[in-house]
């Protein structure tokens, strides 16, 4: 029987998942968080309720599938509650080894149908220690992985959780430099875990990583978009002199970049 990955793959796989341990937790989840039928309930919307990005140029990003696990979580654009992906009535797991990273979502973003996209928020690979469901993490951005599923853009954000080993890496560059085989654990398994069609094909297909400015272009204009497109009168923000949304809840914040 053919195996997925191979152990070149497999060994920094385990260390991805279970990078510094011991390294104390930078993130945080609220405390009345609450989980009931495989549905999380936080403080605030986990969609709306969190700024995307923060005054040093740091992004927010909500957890919904810890590192290592195989239920498939996600947040309802509808409700902002983390649910439990349902299939036939019953609830999706993927097949295959669990995740090799914290998957999660920026809040205040979308990928808009009318751009290729699937109309949900931006999805997040976040490098570090494995967290709960529903937690807030603070990230750098290294990059995208770009990702294709039937067509339609699913591109990744590849980010660096605050406190872990990854914190120190500044792009997808320096990833693969520091942490060699990281990008190919990530690549082969988001690649592989939606498995093939009738014909043997992979459902999902990749042309490789792109670097830091790029993915935070895609970053911003995700941001603008969910400002723009998605939010309610009562959610909207106040534009600014040149017309765009503010980002920010406070009008002293600004995005310092790098």
């Amino acid at each position: 029987m053919k195996t997925l990955f191979s152990p070149r793959i497999l060994l920094p796989g385990i260390l991805l998942c279970l990078a510094a341990a011991t390294t104390p937790l930078p993130a945080r989840q609220p405390s009345d968080v609450t989980a009931q039928a495989h549905v999380l309930k936080g403080r605030k919307n986990f969609l709306t309720g969190y700024d995307p990005v923060n005054v040093d140029g740091t992004i927010n990003c909500v957890v919904e599938i810890p590192a290592g696990t195989t239920a498939k979580y996600e947040t309802d654009i509808k409700t902002g509650l983390i649910a439990i992906e349902q299939k036939n009535g019953a609830p999706r797991y993927v097949q295959y080894l669990g995740y090799p990273c914290n998957y999660g979502a920026v809040p205040r973003s979308v990928l808009l149908k009318t751009k290729g996209g699937d109309g949900d928020p931006i999805d997040v690979l976040i490098l570090g220690h494995s967290v709960p469901t529903g937690t807030l993490v603070k990230a750098r951005t290294l990059g995208i992985l770009v990702l294709s599923d039937s067509g339609e853009v699913d591109n990744k954000l590849v980010v660096a959780m605050e406190g872990s080993p990854f914190w120190n890496c500044k792009s997808i560059a320096d990833l693969d430099a520091k942490f060699p085989g990281v990008t190919s654990i990530l690549q082969t398994w988001f690649t592989s875990y939606k498995g093939r069609d009738k014909e043997g094909k992979l459902l999902l297909s990749s042309t490789g990583f792109k670097e830091r400015a790029e993915a935070i272009r895609f970053l911003g204009d995700a941001v603008l978009d969910y400002e723009n497109s998605v939010t309610t009168d009562a959610d909207r923000r106040p534009l600014d002199k040149d017309g765009n949304p503010s980002l920010y809840r406070w009008p002293g914040a600004k995005n310092l970049g790098e």
